[in-house]
């Protein structure tokens, strides 16, 4: 423990002067088969900089993690939140997925109407005679004032 203590303090004293640092944490998201990780893991082997970084990221995540308990859930909890997620898919009828497919479709369709019926309502005769009094009353008010 002390030993990783001291080598994160040599770590911090190291100047950052490589600008892919600032992208070395995305190596923990990253799947390895993707083309960023591979670029960036052979630009950790070739950079001190980002290769300290990192390492001084890794050993603050470790050290984090001492203090991060697991949670685990037990038998019976995990029963009881199985049994009702069970009851809020059977009363949304989410295991028919034929019925969940025709609402998402009935959804999209009303959304669709929704949209189209609001576009017609922006070019009715009532909108436009409403955009012709902003007009006067904005050009009344510009040479007015």
């Amino acid at each position: 423990m002390d030993r990783s203590i001291q080598e994160l303090k040599n770590v911090n004293s190291f100047s950052k002067s490589c600008i892919h640092t600032k992208h070395i944490y995305s190596l923990l998201d990253l799947p390895r088969i993707d083309e960023s990780y591979k670029k960036m893991s052979k630009h950790l082997e070739t950079c001190v900089v980002c290769s300290k970084e990192f390492q001084r990221f890794q050993l603050k995540t470790e050290a984090a993690q001492v203090f991060i308990p697991k949670v685990l859930m037990d038998r019976d909890l995990r029963q009881s939140f199985e049994r009702e997620v069970v009851e809020l898919f059977k009363v949304m009828d989410l295991n028919d997925r034929e019925l969940l497919k025709r609402n998402v479709k009935e959804g999209f369709i009303f959304i669709d109407r929704m949209g189209i019926e609001f576009i017609r309502n922006l070019l009715s005769k009532t909108m436009f005679k409403a955009y012709f009094a902003a007009v006067i009353i904005f050009i009344c008010l510009k040479l007015f004032l």
